[in-house]
């Protein structure tokens, strides 16, 4: 069975959302310079690099990271590639059938590898959001920092966390052939927290 990780891999090289801070990690001990151990600590956002959404990020009272169901993050889940330009619309789920997990691969994959934000990504329309919710999906993920574009943050975003979806952002398909695999991705659980970065990774149903 082989397995495939579709992480980013933190440090200040990595992409990051056009408002988001930047990611740091401090090196508070190292014993090259005579301490007794290493330790170190972080600064970041929640929605660095490979993350998820729960539904507080945008509504009001809505679910936490850390009140999501297990069962979400891990199971079969199909990844689906699109050609798309700027969205990914209703018509582009026509061959999408229903399911639990899906994972969209687009050119977004390669923008990934650049460490500056790129406006000009694949994002999800209102419609293909609202068609994701009818097939019944619970997690929806992309490959890039985020599901919409920086002007339609709240209206693609509530069309899915109205429904408690979970959303799986940064996603690095990269070298993944679309099909059926397993997904396991669960999210560092913080207590009351919008989002948290995760471990995602796929592996082939096949033995």
């Amino acid at each position: 069975m082989r397995y495939y990780d579709i992480s980013l891999k933190l440090s200040p090289a990595t992409a990051r959302w056009v408002t988001a801070a930047p990611f740091e990690l401090v090196e508070r001990r190292r014993m090259q310079r005579g301490d007794h151990n290493n330790s170190s600590s972080v600064n970041m956002s929640v929605h660095s690099g490979t993350h998820m959404d729960a539904p507080f990020h945008f509504v009001p009272g809505g679910a936490g990271i850390d009140q999501l169901p297990l069962e979400r993050f891990m199971g079969p889940a199909l990844v689906h590639e699109v050609d798309a330009h700027r969205y990914i619309t209703a018509e582009h789920l026509s061959a999408v059938p229903r399911g639990e997990r899906i994972l969209f691969k687009t050119r977004n994959s390669e923008l990934l590898r650049r460490a500056e934000y790129d406006p000009d990504f694949v994002a999800f329309s209102v419609e293909a959001a609202e068609g994701l919710v009818a097939k019944g999906y619970k997690l929806v993920g992309l490959d890039y920092l985020s599901v919409a574009h920086a002007d339609e943050q709240v209206p693609v975003h509530r069309a899915f966390l109205d429904h408690g979806l979970a959303l799986l952002e940064g996603v690095d398909l990269t070298d993944i052939r679309p099909g059926a695999y397993e997904l396991i991705c669960f999210p560092v659980c913080i207590a009351g927290a919008d989002g948290a970065p995760c471990r995602a990774v796929l592996h082939d149903l096949d033995p």
